[in-house]
């Protein structure tokens, strides 16, 4: 590898990844410009990240997206690679075919209009959101120079649906369960933790002296610490006995982590006669208990491990409308306490 000064302007010499000697100007007016391009394109070579612009023409989409599967895989968020692995299916049905140049804004354009007609506009959504990824990923590893998802406008989608339970309903819900649902439901349902969150649940991961529960495998890919109430406190401390630390808390029937508790949670709801309402409707009762009970919003949004308080703030447009109501009378006491209309009346 060499830089070197040709007229006013820094080139650089390198060998690509075929052995060939590449010359090439870039286009800068000091050596010190000139030799961090040189290092970037270093990096590259040894990292195997290195394409021209020959190479650059062969890369078919589907070959891609494979490969950003693979990348999301090695990132260990199963979460996150079955999203990628769900909604590649159909972007590679579509684009598969394809180089990656020949993928153009048009292109991105015709396949959210094609894709709406046959499916919801979150779903259409959710498809984009994954092929501008893919493109982001190619960028950074060099194989395309723009993401033509950038310029897409991504569809309008109708308020989303928010379930949450009563406190009645709570209470018929617990008494229907059984087993280890009771412990996955009142985990969920007083903590906040996402299905998966409870099930990937270790010995190691509780502290009673603190009374703290680390949640380390989350859909974000960040920790975050949970208090635990008396009642979550039990549960655990009944299930933690005779388990080693890195040992999962719930097993099947064969003594590994188990993975699912659809069946026996669709059975609880059935016998407390509880319909339209999913396992994740108990993060959103979670939510709006915090809420109803008066923590603020920028806390909830912590617990649950929200990145944006935005997403959390949804709730509150849900609320019960006894909530909403108790809310006015607090303001309305606020008003009469401060004598506002008596001091307009005194301004006048």
């Amino acid at each position: 590898m060499s830089v070197y000064l040709r007229n006013t302007t820094w080139w650089i010499g390198y060998r690509d990844p075929q052995g060939r000697w590449v010359r090439q100007s870039t286009h800068c007016q000091t050596k010190k410009e000139a030799q961090a391009i040189l290092a970037s394109i270093k990096t590259k070579l040894v990292e195997g990240r290195f394409f021209d612009k020959t190479q650059r023409q062969q890369v078919l989409f589907k070959d891609l997206a494979e490969r950003v599967l693979e990348h999301q895989r090695a990132l260990g968020r199963r979460s996150v690679e079955q999203f990628h692995k769900q909604y590649s299916k159909n972007l590679v049905a579509h684009f598969g075919k394809k180089f990656l140049p020949e993928i153009r804004v048009e292109d991105v354009e015709r396949y959210r209009l094609e894709r709406s007609k046959g499916v919801s506009p979150a779903t259409v959504n959710r498809s984009l959101a994954v092929l501008k990824r893919i493109f982001n990923l190619a960028i950074k590893w060099g194989l395309v120079d723009k993401n033509p998802v950038r310029f897409v406008e991504f569809l309008k989608e109708p308020e989303g649906r928010l379930r949450f339970l009563g406190k009645d309903e709570q209470v018929a819900l617990l008494g229907q369960c059984q087993g280890d649902i009771y412990d996955i439901v009142v985990l969920a349902l007083r903590t906040g933790m996402r299905r998966g969150e409870v099930l990937n649940l270790r010995k190691a991961d509780l502290d009673f002296e603190r009374e703290l529960i680390c949640v380390a495998k989350t859909k974000t890919g960040r920790t975050r610490q949970l208090p635990m109430l008396a009642e979550v406190k039990a549960v655990l401390e009944k299930r933690i006995d005779g388990r080693a630390e890195q040992e999962p808390l719930f097993k099947n029937q064969q003594g590994r982590q188990l993975k699912s508790c659809t069946i026996s949670f669709a059975k609880a709801l059935e016998r407390a006669e509880i319909a339209d309402f999913h396992f994740h409707d108990l993060r959103h009762t979670y939510a709006t208990d915090l809420i109803s009970a008066g923590v603020e919003i920028f806390t909830v949004a912590k617990l649950l491990g929200h990145t944006d308080p935005k997403i959390t703030a949804r709730v509150y447009a849900h609320l019960s409308p006894e909530y909403r109501r108790s809310e006015m009378e607090k303001y309305q006491n606020y008003l009469n306490g401060t004598n506002v209309a008596q001091q307009r009346t005194n301004v006048s």
